[in-house]
Protein backbone atom coordinates (compact mmCIF):
# COMPACT_ATOMS: atom_id res chain seq x y z
CA UNK A 1 0.00 0.00 0.00
CA UNK A 2 1.31 3.44 -0.95
CA UNK A 3 2.22 5.91 1.74
CA UNK A 4 -0.41 8.57 2.38
CA UNK A 5 0.72 11.99 1.19
CA UNK A 6 -0.11 15.42 2.58
CA UNK A 7 -2.40 15.80 -0.41
CA UNK A 8 -4.37 12.74 0.70
CA UNK A 9 -4.49 13.66 4.39
CA UNK A 10 -4.61 17.47 4.43
CA UNK A 11 -5.68 18.82 1.05
CA UNK A 12 -8.11 16.44 -0.69
CA UNK A 13 -10.61 16.31 2.19
CA UNK A 14 -10.73 20.12 2.18
CA UNK A 15 -11.37 20.81 -1.52
CA UNK A 16 -14.81 22.32 -0.89
CA UNK A 17 -13.41 24.53 1.88
CA UNK A 18 -10.61 25.61 -0.45
CA UNK A 19 -13.19 26.77 -3.01
CA UNK A 20 -15.04 28.71 -0.33
CA UNK A 21 -11.85 30.30 1.00
CA UNK A 22 -10.83 31.42 -2.48
CA UNK A 23 -14.34 32.82 -3.04
CA UNK A 24 -13.73 34.85 0.14
CA UNK A 25 -10.58 36.20 -1.58
CA UNK A 26 -8.10 34.38 0.66
CA UNK A 27 -4.63 34.14 -0.85
CA UNK A 28 -3.15 30.79 -1.79
CA UNK A 29 -0.60 31.28 1.00
CA UNK A 30 -3.44 31.72 3.51
CA UNK A 31 -5.17 28.60 2.14
CA UNK A 32 -1.94 26.66 2.69
CA UNK A 33 -1.76 27.94 6.29
CA UNK A 34 -5.36 26.89 6.93
CA UNK A 35 -4.59 23.43 5.54
CA UNK A 36 -1.45 23.19 7.74
CA UNK A 37 0.74 22.55 4.72
CA UNK A 38 3.56 24.55 3.25
CA UNK A 39 3.00 26.74 0.23
CA UNK A 40 5.58 24.64 -1.65
CA UNK A 41 3.63 21.47 -0.86
CA UNK A 42 0.42 23.03 -2.14
CA UNK A 43 2.09 24.35 -5.29
CA UNK A 44 3.74 20.97 -6.02
CA UNK A 45 0.34 19.27 -5.76
CA UNK A 46 -1.37 21.64 -8.20
CA UNK A 47 -0.12 20.19 -11.50
CA UNK A 48 -0.68 16.64 -10.24
CA UNK A 49 -4.30 17.17 -9.15
CA UNK A 50 -6.55 19.09 -11.57
CA UNK A 51 -9.32 19.21 -8.96
CA UNK A 52 -7.00 21.16 -6.66
CA UNK A 53 -6.04 23.55 -9.45
CA UNK A 54 -9.73 24.12 -10.11
CA UNK A 55 -10.42 24.78 -6.41
CA UNK A 56 -7.56 27.29 -6.23
CA UNK A 57 -8.69 29.35 -9.24
CA UNK A 58 -9.06 33.03 -8.52
CA UNK A 59 -12.63 34.21 -8.24
CA UNK A 60 -13.98 36.58 -10.87
CA UNK A 61 -13.28 40.21 -10.12
CA UNK A 62 -16.24 42.47 -9.52
CA UNK A 63 -16.55 45.58 -11.69
CA UNK A 64 -15.34 47.71 -8.77
CA UNK A 65 -12.33 45.43 -8.27
CA UNK A 66 -11.53 45.61 -11.98
CA UNK A 67 -11.66 49.40 -11.89
CA UNK A 68 -9.40 49.49 -8.85
CA UNK A 69 -6.91 47.06 -10.40
CA UNK A 70 -6.81 49.10 -13.61
CA UNK A 71 -6.36 52.32 -11.63
CA UNK A 72 -3.42 50.84 -9.70
CA UNK A 73 -1.85 49.49 -12.89
CA UNK A 74 -2.13 52.91 -14.52
CA UNK A 75 -0.59 54.64 -11.48
CA UNK A 76 2.28 52.15 -11.39
CA UNK A 77 2.89 52.49 -15.11
CA UNK A 78 2.92 56.28 -14.87
CA UNK A 79 5.27 56.19 -11.88
CA UNK A 80 7.65 53.77 -13.61
CA UNK A 81 7.55 55.72 -16.87
CA UNK A 82 8.26 59.04 -15.16
CA UNK A 83 11.11 57.63 -13.06
CA UNK A 84 12.63 56.05 -16.18
CA UNK A 85 12.48 59.35 -18.05
CA UNK A 86 13.99 61.14 -15.06
CA UNK A 87 16.84 58.63 -14.90
CA UNK A 88 17.58 58.99 -18.61
CA UNK A 89 17.52 62.79 -18.45
CA UNK A 90 19.54 63.26 -15.30
CA UNK A 91 21.68 60.26 -14.52
CA UNK A 92 22.17 57.89 -17.46
CA UNK A 93 25.64 57.66 -18.91
CA UNK A 94 26.19 57.66 -22.64
CA UNK A 95 26.59 53.86 -22.60
CA UNK A 96 23.37 53.45 -20.62
CA UNK A 97 21.48 55.66 -23.07
CA UNK A 98 22.80 53.58 -25.99
CA UNK A 99 21.71 50.42 -24.20
CA UNK A 100 18.24 51.89 -23.61
CA UNK A 101 17.91 52.83 -27.29
CA UNK A 102 19.10 49.36 -28.31
CA UNK A 103 16.49 47.79 -26.04
CA UNK A 104 13.77 49.97 -27.55
CA UNK A 105 14.85 49.04 -31.07
CA UNK A 106 14.85 45.34 -30.18
CA UNK A 107 11.24 45.67 -28.95
CA UNK A 108 9.94 47.33 -32.13
CA UNK A 109 7.01 45.21 -33.25
CA UNK A 110 6.28 46.45 -36.75
CA UNK A 111 7.76 48.16 -39.76
CA UNK A 112 5.37 51.06 -39.19
CA UNK A 113 6.77 51.56 -35.69
CA UNK A 114 10.31 51.46 -37.07
CA UNK A 115 9.41 54.15 -39.62
CA UNK A 116 8.04 56.39 -36.86
CA UNK A 117 11.30 55.99 -34.94
CA UNK A 118 13.31 56.86 -38.04
CA UNK A 119 11.37 60.09 -38.52
CA UNK A 120 12.11 61.01 -34.89
CA UNK A 121 15.83 60.57 -35.52
CA UNK A 122 15.89 62.74 -38.65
Amino acid sequence: MAKKTKYDSHIAPQLENIKQWRAQRLSIAEVARRLSVGLDTLNRARPLHPELEEALKSPELTPDELLERNRKERLNRDKYYNSTLSFIRRHATREERYEIVQTVLNKVASQEEMEKLRTLMD
